[in-house]
């Protein structure tokens, strides 16, 4: 393991994901290369740096800064799953948080993906959006009860949700009724193009009046000298942005820009694989609905089919340092077993990201002083949280 390590180290450009072909045109936004004021400077353009930007340009000024290009980490690199959870059960944000907090996170928590789709419609965002509902499977007893768990906390909050059993997991995930003894389908999630997503964020923050520098790294933060004193002022190689709010919306790939701040996130770099398109006599019967799913084993285990009847699915590799030729065997085998009818089926290509994990499994908001924020620590929930926490925040 390689303890210093930065995920900013990884080379530059977008990876190779299936977003690319469908993921709109690239944003136009050289570095910053002067010296400005706003009202509040955002480091970071993935979802939840656009997000912001899109919602705060309505009332403020607002600046994003971004080392790499937009979407260039965790928001081009995950799986598209838009889920309306966060990693922790019902039953336990109840007993973290109490009743009356505790609904009130579940229900925020369960407007992420409505808000993800109505953003896209409302900025005309195609991304590709499939409304199928996520799928989460349990591959044991000790698994299947708490899913049934899940359910009965979600129905007595007055939330609709599904519990299958064998057989119908069977059908929805088009395997050997033998895999999954059973699962809960949420029909308010979904799977979108995350790359076309965050762009398009970024494209309606600029027409809202947002100013987007990407190739900029954030390289110091200090407070304003003189009369600004109360201001943050924001270093970059060729300028400087002053400001009265600084967000730092970097999640996995957070470094040492606030002191302390890298420390509240374990960055875990996860896999993810894309087939070959399916054999036409086995793909109707994979994941028909082109549900997203996942299930209860500690392994990666996001699966979801694309519209060109490749299969897309998580898998393992190193998950700290520089990146490396991931577990194929294991990875690929898990498919095999999962869908037999496809074993064998080729590798088209792989890529890796960074995910920010913490040991609460909960999304965090922190402010490290006046007017100095920060948001990170999705746990593999971002695409629907990074959005819907940064929305929150609309205006400083």
């Amino acid at each position: 393991m390689n303890r210093v390590f930065l995920a900013n180290q990884d080379p530059g450009g977008l990876a190779r994901v299936p977003y690319l072909a469908a993921g709109g045109v690239p944003i136009d936004a050289g570095p910053l290369r002067d010296h400005i004021t706003a009202d509040a400077v955002v480091i970071g353009a993935g979802i939840a740096g656009c997000s912001l930007a899109l919602h705060a340009a309505a009332d403020a000024r607002v600046v994003v800064l971004e080392a790499k290009e937009v979407g260039w980490g965790a928001s081009s690199r995950n799986s598209g799953h838009v889920a309306p959870a966060t990693k922790l059960e019902p039953d336990a944000i109840l007993r973290a948080y109490g009743e009356e907090r505790g609904r009130q996170v579940i229900a925020t928590s369960r407007l992420g993906p409505k808000l993800v789709f109505d953003l896209a419609e409302k900025h005309g965002i195609d991304v590709s959006l499939e409304r199928a509902g996520i799928l989460t499977a349990a591959h044991t007893r000790a698994a299947l009860s708490r899913l049934e768990r899940r359910v009965a906390t979600l129905r007595r909050l007055g939330y609709q949700v599904e519990l299958l059993d064998r057989a119908a997991t069977s059908e929805v995930v088009g395997n050997d009724p033998r895999y999954y003894l059973g699962s809960v389908l949420d029909h308010d999630g979904g799977a979108i193009n995350p790359l076309a997503y965050v762009r398009g964020l970024a494209r309606a923050a600029i027409d809202a009046g947002a100013r987007f520098h990407q190739g900029t790294q954030a390289l110091r933060l200090t407070k304003s000298a003189g009369p600004a004193a109360k201001r943050w002022r924001v270093e970059t190689e060729h300028g400087s942005v002053e400001a009265d709010f600084v967000v730092l919306c970097t999640n996995g790939y957070t470094d040492d820009l606030w002191p302390g701040l890298r420390q509240t996130v374990v960055p875990v770099r996860a896999y993810q694989f894309m087939t070959v398109p399916m054999d036409e006599r086995c793909e109707p019967a994979v994941l028909p609905t082109r549900v997203c799913m996942t299930d209860t084993r500690r392994l990666m285990s996001g699966v979801r089919k694309h519209r060109d009847s490749r299969l897309h699915f998580s898998g393992i590799g190193p998950l700290f340092g520089p990146e490396q030729v991931p577990d194929l065997g294991l990875s690929c085998g898990r498919i095999d077993r999962m869908f037999p009818q496809l074993k064998g089926i080729k590798l088209d290509y792989w890529w890796s990201g960074w995910m920010a994990m913490n040991s609460e499994n909960s999304w965090k908001m922190h402010e490290m002083a006046p007017g100095a924020l920060a948001a990170l620590g999705c746990n593999g929930r971002g695409v629907a949280l990074a959005t819907l926490r940064n929305a929150c925040w609309a205006t400083p």
